[in-house]
């Protein structure tokens, strides 16, 4: 049977109603936009069913009014703000009580329902009105009218009703989504979502700090995808067992580059998907690591190492080592706090102190004597750091000095015994040299005559010999007496002993047309006879070895920190860091860097007699009283190129704390 144009007609219109639904349902499942999803909707009613008006009326909280959140056709300003009354008469009211369509033909005619002013404003004459949502849960009502009177089919209804669902679905899972997102909202730790197919459906705002700090776009993407690296680890692993045996799974696992980071994961499955709660654990890992490589020190140091609790003063570990010099086990001293084994400290008050100046000086190395268990003594010197990891803590590093204090006063003793036989020897050598001098004298006295020209250069010799060898055994004597002879250290002005050093060359300085040039120099504490001594060496070498030019001699002066503290003893001890440096600087002969470090050893010369007065002690003698004032001695210097001579001593006006 031949159609005719009407069927045709009507044809296309259900063809083009179920295009329409079929559309809008699947832009509800592809779109994250709702608002634009209900625009599309309201746009595509009035399209299909060819009417001038559609409102989607959104039932307010009490439950008594509708708002008009979208629509087609109303006057501007009328849509985002107009409001209906829900009465059960109006035709809206109605609609919210029923799951079928309401129809009316003729809206001014129809005695069942009051017409509300909206549409009576627009000259509305026929419509149809579906519920959104169900009776029991209402969203609100979709509706389209016609100026025209119309009657609409039950195609026309069935099809307002299934845009009607579209929307319902689309509001319950926006509904659903923000109440998630709010319950994630709350969860601290990062959270993901994927479905059975290993796509992303949600991640929170943690998860992309810490997986996505690049924003890109996840949801809907395959996981393995976006992060192929974690196929190579146990993520891609665990989270397949979770799904397959649909039991929850916990581990730790390392992300490489570009994440580069340690996961504590938990996952949770269900029939539909995985959902997985981590959190960054990389600090707690390198305190981990940390922590192991302590515990090897521990357990392989040949050193007393002690782990104490800040504030209590409690031991919180102890390796063999400790133990074993302490004469505890381990149980036993982790039963004790520091005041309690160790009298140093007389109360936890005492000890909480020390902490304190520990923690405003990163460590502090103390030099005491340790009582065992039995109470033996033993000398120690502990070093005490302030660490934080996950919690405070002091370390003590404890080493037993017992052999180094008895290998000190063997020293000690040594260089007294030293001293007594170069004073000694000094002196016992006096009386014969002096016999020498004496019988050489009468001799050039009584028979200077009688010797020819051999002779007198016979004497000679003999006499400058003698008189050299009385100026080395004053030097040896001078060497040897710089610790037992030297006055107490006082502040010294360095200005005012150069003005006298200067006065003691005034001869020399003449002779060679030397010229001395100064910077100002400081105040230092120590012993000014024997830093006159080091200037006078140091300033009478520069002129000495000047070559065959006048002297030029220059002095600076600056401010430093201690090249060394391992030579550092006695008074100028705690004066550590705060030191000025003192240079000599001359444009003379320059002496060879394999010979620099020699020059400093006692009778070494680096030239002949014949060309350069000395005795081959004076510098050695320099660095012995410079080491006595805690400080260093040292040059630098070319052949040709002149030598600075420098060294350093404590500053009189900033001791340390």
């Amino acid at each position: 049977m031949d159609s005719t144009p009407e069927a045709d007609a009507e044809l296309r219109r259900r063809v083009r109603q179920q295009e329409v639904v079929a559309e809008l349902g699947q832009r509800a499942l592809e779109t994250d936009d709702l608002d634009r999803l209900l625009h599309e909707a309201v746009v595509a009613v009035s399209d299909v069913l060819e009417t001038e008006y559609v409102e989607l009326l959104e039932l307010l909280p009490e439950g008594d009014e509708l708002f008009l959140r979208d629509g087609v056709g109303w006057r501007e300003g009328l849509v985002g703000s107009a409001t209906v009354p829900a009465d059960p008469d109006s035709q809206a009211g109605v609609t919210l009580l029923t799951e079928a369509p309401i129809v009316v033909d003729d809206i001014r005619t129809e005695e069942r329902l009051s017409e509300p002013a909206l549409l009576a404003d627009h000259g509305v004459a026929s419509g149809v009105s579906v519920i959104v949502g169900s009776v029991d849960d209402p969203w609100g009502v979709l509706g389209t009218y016609a100026t025209e009177r119309r009657e609409f089919t039950d195609r026309d209804a069935t099809f307002l009703r299934s845009v009607a669902n579209v929307l319902a679905s689309a509001l319950e899972n926006e509904r659903t989504r923000r109440e998630l997102e709010e319950i994630y909202g709350r969860i601290s730790d990062a959270f993901f979502a994927l479905d059975g197919d290993w796509n992303f459906t949600y991640l929170n705002e943690r998860a992309h700090e810490l997986i996505n700090p690049e924003g890109r776009t996840l949801v809907g993407k395959y996981v393995w995808d976006e992060f192929p690296e974690a196929m190579s680890q146990q993520f891609k692993t665990e989270y397949e067992r979770a799904m397959y045996d649909q039991e929850t799974v916990s581990f730790e696992e390392y992300y490489p580059a570009p994440l580069d980071s340690w996961f504590e994961v938990r996952a949770y499955p269900s029939e539909t998907g995985l959902s997985v709660y981590f959190r960054d654990v990389t600090e707690r890992k390198e305190r981990e690591r940390e922590l192991e490589l302590f515990r090897t020190l521990l357990d392989y140091s040949n050193d007393s190492v002690l782990v104490i609790d800040p504030q209590s003063g409690r031991f919180l570990d102890a390796n063999e080592t400790a133990c074993r010099r302490l004469g505890y086990d381990r149980a036993e001293l982790l039963d004790l706090t520091v005041p309690e084994m160790d009298h140093v400290f007389d109360d936890i008050g005492d000890w909480r102190s020390h902490v304190e100046d520990v923690k405003a000086q990163g460590s502090m190395t103390i030099t005491g004597e340790h009582v065992r268990k039995d109470g033996t003594t033993f000398p120690a010197e502990v070093n005490v750091a302030h660490v934080e990891l996950d919690q405070e803590y002091m370390i003590a590093i404890a080493r037993d000095i017992t052999e180094h204090r008895q290998r000190e006063r063997e020293l000690e003793e040594s260089n007294e015994r030293l001293e007594q036989f170069a004073y000694a020897a000094s002196h016992d050598l006096q009386e014969p040299l002096r016999m020498v001098s004496s019988y050489l004298q009468l001799i050039e006295r009584r028979y200077a005559d009688e010797l020819d020209e051999d002779g007198e250069e016979f004497l000679e010799f003999a006499v400058d010999g003698a008189d050299r060898m009385r100026e080395m055994i004053d030097g040896l004597l001078e060497y040897s007496r710089v610790e037992t002879r030297g006055d107490p250290f006082e502040p010294v002005d360095l200005e005012r002993l150069l003005d006298d050093v200067l006065d003691d060359l005034s001869l020399q300085l003449e002779e060679t047309d030397a010229e001395v040039e100064t910077e100002p120099l400081p105040r230092v504490r120590g012993d000014a006879s024997q830093l006159r001594q080091v200037f006078q060496n140091l300033l009478s070498n520069a002129l000495e070895y000047s070559g065959d030019e006048p002297p030029r001699v220059y002095l600076e002066a600056e401010r430093c920190e201690a090249r060394s503290a391992s030579k550092r003893s006695g008074e100028a001890a705690e004066y550590e860091g705060a030191m000025w440096e003192i240079s000599v600087v001359d444009e003379g002969i320059g002496i060879d860097p394999e010979d620099q470090d020699r020059v400093f050893d006692v009778f070494q010369r680096l030239h002949s007699r014949e060309e350069y007065d000395g005795t081959g002690i004076g510098l050695a003698l320099c660095e012995r009283i410079v080491e006595r004032h805690g400080g260093e001695i040292w040059v630098e210097s070319e052949p040709g190129e002149g030598s600075t001579f420098s060294v350093t001593l404590p500053a009189v006006d900033e001791p340390a704390a």
